[in-house]
Parts: structure tokens; sequence; C-alpha cells
């Protein structure tokens, strides 16, 4: 009798020490991917789920002990992605603050994580499945139900989170990829922020506009499409410095203005691609001696804090980063409860801050003799 109870002790203290890694491991998934399809989430691509329940059975692993699934929790958890940018540059800090506020208000929880890789790196080397992970004791808990995915990406990475099966949502504009993303997105509307601030300028008489900005980093792409169509429109060439300088924004706007004064001193107009290109812009314009804007016009981009309170005031384009991080979050929601739909991409205006740094351009022809 002695040596048969042992033995259903023994048994009972092996399926207690059976965990949510021990079935991670034997499916070969991530613990976040196990705890998705405990809780039953959205989603959930079926061969997945398959090999999670078929790892279950093979080590006896029951989530309780009804054996019963456990339920989508009251509380979702979702993820801040912010990839190869710092929470320094304040567009992003701001849509999570405005994130964070919706899912306050609903009573659930936003976490935040990073990562730097490039383009060329393959998907199953990012191991996006361990850094979203929690801890194991949320096992009993809520796995990350979903991504906001900010920052610059590139399509190794949503194919990264697809082959996993996790919900993801997408700040389009930091997208680098072949195409623009047709679903599950929000995008600022930089194309129309960018032909407003040029059409401004050409209506006060600047016709030599120097646009500041990489096409070939994410949001600058739309933007110099709107320069270049407000041009063409005008029956004027582009003149644009598209060459990454420097990992600083600020920097990159300095050099910029360095290398095109050197082939000519006829610029009256600068479009930067952000505030911190149009700083730059505007500290290798006053090294020159020459000022904003009595000499050269100046309309930056984001409407950044400070934009208000530089002397004189910068002219600029506001992205409403409250509306962004709301239509991001709400879109997420959306797309759990609908997790086969296709959500249409969703996008924000940008509105044109008319300050101090632009002015018509005058020329000695006006003034009668």
């Amino acid at each position: 009798m002695r040596k048969e109870e042992t033995t259903k002790q023994k048994k009972r203290e092996l399926k207690r020490k059976v965990t949510l890694r021990d079935v991670a491991t034997v499916a070969q998934v991530s613990m976040s991917s196990v705890s998705r399809v405990i809780h039953d989430y959205p989603g959930v691509h079926r061969d997945l789920r398959s090999r999670v329940e078929q790892a279950m059975r093979e080590i006896n692993y029951f989530p309780l002990s009804n054996k019963k699934r456990l339920g989508k929790p009251e509380r979702q958890v979702f993820c801040f992605f912010l990839t190869n940018r710092g929470l320094n540059v304040a567009p992003h800090s701001k849509i999570m603050q405005a994130i964070e506020r919706e899912t306050s208000r609903r009573g659930d929880l936003l976490v935040y994580k990073s990562l730097r890789f490039n383009a060329e790196t393959p998907p199953e080397d990012l191991n996006i499945a361990q850094m979203l992970e929690l801890s194991d004791h949320l096992s009993y808990g809520a796995p990350i139900g979903g991504v906001i995915l900010t920052g610059l990406s590139y399509p190794n990475l949503i194919q990264a989170l697809e082959k996993l099966g996790i919900p993801y949502v997408v700040l389009g504009n930091n997208y680098v990829g072949p195409d623009e993303l047709p679903k599950d997105a929000v995008y600022f509307d930089g194309y129309q922020g960018a032909y407003n601030s040029t059409r401004y300028l050409l209506d006060l008489g600047h016709t030599n506009i120097l646009f500041i900005g990489d096409p070939h980093i994410g949001w600058f792409s739309s933007l110099h499409k709107g320069y270049s169509q407000a041009l063409t429109e005008a029956g004027l060439k582009p003149i644009a410095q598209t060459k990454t300088l420097s990992d600083s924004f600020y920097s990159n706007g300095y050099l910029s203005v360095e290398i095109v004064y050197e082939k000519t001193d006829q610029i009256s107009a600068i479009m930067a691609g952000c505030d911190e290109i149009g700083l730059g812009a505007w500290k290798a314009l006053n090294d020159r001696n020459l000022s904003v804007p009595r000499d050269v016009s100046l309309v930056g981009f984001d409407d950044e804090d400070y934009a208000a309170f530089t002397v004189p005031p910068l002219t600029t384009v506001r992205i409403d980063v409250d509306t962004i991080g709301r239509e991001l979050i709400n879109l997420l929601y959306k797309k759990l409860s609908s997790p086969s739909a296709a959500l249409p991409v969703v996008t924000v205006p940008t509105v044109l801050i008319k300050r101090g740094t632009c002015r018509p351009l005058v020329t000695f022809a006006e003034f009668p003799k």
C-alpha cells in the first residue's frame, strides 16, 4: 500500500513540475505562443495550435486542475514595439503615451520593447519570440495579445510576426518595403503635408527650394513625393539633398546645407524632412551669416515642442500624434475581434503651422527707383 501511495505521489509531483516552458520546448515555439493557445486567443494559426496542444498531451500539461481552457483573460497585454529608434525621438514617445492612455482606460496593459536590426537579417534570426516573452507567472495570466509596431521597420520583421501568429498593426510611415502596406496600418499624411508646405513657399515667391531628407528612410519618402509634385506642377525642378550624411538628423541638416551651398548660393527656402534637420540647417545658415527668414525661409516637419519657442518660431507641419496613437490601438482591438479581416489603412491628416521662419521673396525689381 505504501509503495502504491509513493508512486501516486511521484506522479502528482511530476505533473506539478511540468511548466509552460516545457510545453514551449516540446512544441518548439515561444512561451507567448503557448499562452495564446491556452487562452484561446483569436488569430492563432491552426498549425501552431495543433503543435501546442499535441505537446500538452505528450507531457500531460493541464492549465487547470479541471483540465479546461482558461479562456480569454479579462486584462489584455499589448506590446509597443519600437525598432531602430530611441524613445528620445519625440513622436514615438508621444504616440506610446497616447496608446497607454487608451489601454489604461480599457483596463489593459501596455509593455515596451525595442530592437535594432537591418533589412537583410533573416526573419528567424530576429528572435522575436524571445523578445516578446514576459515571465512564467503570466502563463496563468495574459500573454501578449498584439503588437503595435513603430520605428524604422522592414518586411523581415513583418514576416517574423506573421510566422509567430501574433496580431500586429504598423505605423506605416516608418515601414520601408517595396510597396506601402495595404492593410493593418496607420499613416500620417506626409505627402499632403509636404505638398502644402512647398505650395506655401511657392506662393511666397520662392522658386529655389531645397528639400533635405533621404527618401529611402521611412517617412521621408512621402514627404519627398509631395515636395516634388508641388514643384512639378509649378514647372520647377526639385533641388534636393537626399543622401544620409549622418545618423544625427541635426548634423545631417547642417552638412546638407554645407554641401549644397558649395555648389549654389541661390537657395531662398528650405523644406526640412523633420524639425531637427531644420535646426541643423538653420545653424549652418547662421554660420554663413545668412538669416532666417530674411535671407532664407525655413519649414520643418513634426512640430516638436520646441518649434514654437525658437527665435523666430519655426514654421512646420504638425503631426497629430495623439490621434495616431488612438488609431493604432483601436485598429489592433478591431483586429483581435476580427482576426481574419484585412482592416483598411487609416490616414491621419497633417496641418501646416505658419509661424515666423518664412517670408515673401523680395527682389530689387519690386522696389520703384
